[in-house]
């Protein structure tokens, strides 16, 4: 996954990735994500109007849904036809 945020360096800071980058590394949408960092459940910083989400606490959390028996709150994988 490492490659995958070095396709995406514009959207990386230290050990921020933005909403954007963080979407389509997680499979969660924006404004999930967007959420879950105004609900103090992710871990980020905001600047103007741009979130950058730390990336230990995204992977944190990604662990913890994917162990959770409760499917609604996994990544929506989209379809591909």
């Amino acid at each position: 996954m490492g490659s995958f945020l070095n396709t995406f360096s514009p959207f990386v800071l230290d050990n921020h990735i933005s909403v954007k980058a963080a979407s389509l590394y997680s499979g969660y949408s924006f404004q999930y994500l967007r959420r879950l960092l105004r609900a103090t459940q992710l871990k980020g910083t905001k600047l103007g109007q741009v979130w950058f989400i730390e990336k230990s606490s995204l992977d944190r959390y990604l662990m913890q849904a994917a162990q959770t028996i409760d499917n609604r709150f996994g990544p929506q994988s989209k379809r591909v036809f």
